[in-house]
């Protein structure tokens, strides 16, 4: 049993991956998947704290909120309670909704049955009020008036709601992204296809909101009822109603997909969490956004009439002089600019996020299998724009023509349309590594190449052995990396020759790292960017010259930099020399896909002392 379990433990320490082959977290003694787990959890909650701030800056309004010049009565008015608003304290007193219900059905009544049995002394005028410091620290009351106004509790509202689907945001981000992180919950997530087949009663809803009913009217087909169409009209009469009915038709939408279709979704989710988590962050952020877009337009009836800003009240308590009781006092004010600004800027930002995160939602639900992550975000770089794919057939995409590139925005999606293609159920993505000048990797070259390579070294005899044994890139570094012996089977048994083929191949790899291509090693270009073609490359600027271009005092000048961008000083700098004496001067630049350095990197070629018509600067 010891010997079995030795073998046991030797297999498993073999089987397992290196150290410095796995992250940092893993390394750390984290369990495969716990990493990624933990970070969904942290950026799911940075959303829920957003939302939380949000909320709190809705509904904590103070003094500094309210344009105190511009009071909404002449008055003070004396009470012997005042409600204020958010006053958690007091949410499960009896008393506190009595008072909720009696100032909004009949707020005249109540502002008698509440008045103080005594007059405080001091001013009656609010313009000229002077207010004791500790009542600047309490809760804003309710502005008690003639009669109830509902936009005063607007921005509570919309903080309220905020709440609601910001909690419900997070819980189903988490969900979502959780189950995605695992394969046995991952094909458990539902697109719209499967919601369609798994929950037929949705239509129901679907039909609730009203839609179906416009476009029928639209059409001119009247009204459906129970299969019946009742007060058919012409294309042209119905289009007319449809029209005019239409903000009808779109409040009476946004009424019930906010009040009956999220709740009643809600509830489906709370039995069916993974199945329905994607679909529910869509339609919350769709509810999120359009409360952004209320919020906004509110904010701008604010900021155009202040006589429609909601008001606030601001109260202070006054002890009677001989006796121990008391009253409340108070003025009220609307919000002043700033505040009525910062509401304006909170709606366009909810609307924003919101619409953006449902269209990253699109993906997942047109094709669960091109789903995402809502949490969390990646880089991608630049080089991958322009981006171009076409169908199998090499005939475009839908939605593109011949020659226009898929995306070539680099600030969207470069993975955009792939999930609307008829085969997109059908197809994966991969993505690799692909070196900017393929034919210049030594690793990719082939045959010919090889020998291409032997012949610009001078070695022309030993070319007939390669092709004959199909020596290519890859295959030359494996002999290579072996020793000696490789080369001496092929008939390479002088060791200048062996050398400079090792040392001419390491200085070509080692110039193709540094961002230097075939063209520039040869005296061709004078700034070399090591970027690919499209819109990355109109970033770097125009496109590097031909050697023909260049004038002839210019031709051997070379300044290349790190990753490819100019540097004349700094860094780490060398000098090599180029000699154009072997070269045909009729032969174009692309013929061979070699570097012809004619000298490697050793003292001659590195001297600092030659020429400067015949040096280049690295």
């Amino acid at each position: 049993l010891k010997l079995h379990a030795a073998r046991l433990s030797r297999r498993r320490a073999a089987a397992a991956p290196r150290a410095s082959s796995i992250m940092w977290a893993r390394r750390c003694g984290a369990r495969p998947g716990w990493p990624s787990g933990v970070k969904v959890l942290i950026q799911s909650f940075v959303t829920g704290a957003v939302g939380f701030a949000v909320f709190q800056y809705m509904s904590g309004a103070d003094i500094g909120y309210l344009d105190v010049s511009k009071p909404r009565q002449d008055n003070v008015l004396c009470l012997s309670d005042w409600p204020l608003r958010h006053n958690l304290a007091d949410w499960a007193s009896e008393r506190l909704w009595q008072d909720w219900a009696a100032y909004r059905t009949n707020m005249s009544t109540y502002v008698e049955d509440n008045q103080c049995d005594w007059k405080p002394e001091g001013s009656d005028q609010c313009a000229d009020v002077k207010i004791p410091l500790s009542g600047m620290g309490s809760n804003l009351g309710i502005p008690l008036g003639s009669l109830y106004f509902w936009g005063n509790d607007a921005v509570e509202v919309y903080g309220y709601l905020f709440l609601w689907l910001t909690i419900c945001m997070w819980g189903m981000v988490t969900v979502h992204d959780l189950a995605l992180l695992t394969l046995r919950n991952r094909d458990f997530v539902l697109d719209l296809r499967g919601i369609r087949r798994q929950f037929t009663c949705w239509r129901k809803l679907w039909i609730l909101l009203g839609f179906r009913c416009w476009k029928r009217l639209f059409r001119g087909r009247g009204l459906l009822v129970r299969k019946k169409y009742y007060c058919p009209c012409g294309p042209g009469l119905g289009r007319v109603i449809a029209i005019c009915a239409a903000p009808l038709f779109a409040a009476w939408g946004i009424v019930m997909f906010h009040f009956l279709v999220i709740p009643v979704v809600t509830l489906f989710f709370m039995c069916y969490p993974v199945r329905l988590s994607r679909v529910l962050i869509f339609l919350n952020s769709l509810a999120s956004g359009v409360l952004g877009v209320m919020l906004t337009v509110h904010s701008l009836v604010f900021l155009a009439d202040v006589e429609q800003r909601q008001t606030y009240a601001v109260t202070w308590t006054v002890k009677h002089p001989t006796m121990s009781s008391t009253c409340a006092c108070g003025c009220i004010y609307p919000l002043n600019f700033g505040r009525c600004l910062t509401l304006l800027l909170i709606g366009v930002l909810v609307a924003y996020k919101a619409f953006v995160l449902a269209f990253r939602c699109l993906k997942g639900l047109r094709r669960s299998n091109w789903a995402n992550l809502m949490s969390v975000l990646f880089p991608v770089p630049l080089t991958v724009y322009e981006v171009m794919w076409t169908q199998a057939d090499g005939q475009p995409i839908q939605h593109r023509t011949e020659g226009v590139p898929v995306q070539g925005e680099l600030a969207f999606d470069p993975f955009a349309l792939m999930d609307e293609q008829p085969d997109s159920g059908r197809t994966t993505l991969t993505l690799v590594p692909t070196p900017i000048n393929p034919e210049n990797e030594p690793i990719l070259w082939s045959v010919d190449d090889v020998a291409s390579y032997l012949q610009e070294l001078g070695l022309e005899q030993y070319c007939d052995a390669f092709q004959k044994h199909e020596i290519d890139g890859a295959t030359l570094l494996d002999i290579l990396r072996s020793g000696d012996g490789g080369l001496h089977q092929l008939g390479v048994t002088s060791e200048v020759h062996i050398s400079k083929i090792r040392a001419r191949l390491t200085f070509l790899k080692s110039a193709l790292r540094r961002g230097m291509t075939a063209r520039s090693l040869r005296g061709g270009t004078g700034i070399i960017r090591a970027t690919a073609h499209g819109a990355a490359r109109k970033m770097a600027g125009p496109s590097p010259v031909t050697r023909e271009e260049l004038p002839p005092k210019k031709a051997h000048l070379e300044y290349i930099g790190c990753c490819g961008f100019p540097c004349r000083k700094g860094e780490h700098s060398g000098r090599f020399k180029v000699d154009d004496s072997d070269s045909d001067p009729e032969e174009p630049e692309s013929a061979s896909p070699i570097a012809a350095v004619t000298e490697p990197p050793d003292a001659e070629a590195g001297d600092i002392n030659a020429a400067p018509d015949a040096e280049a600067s690295l």
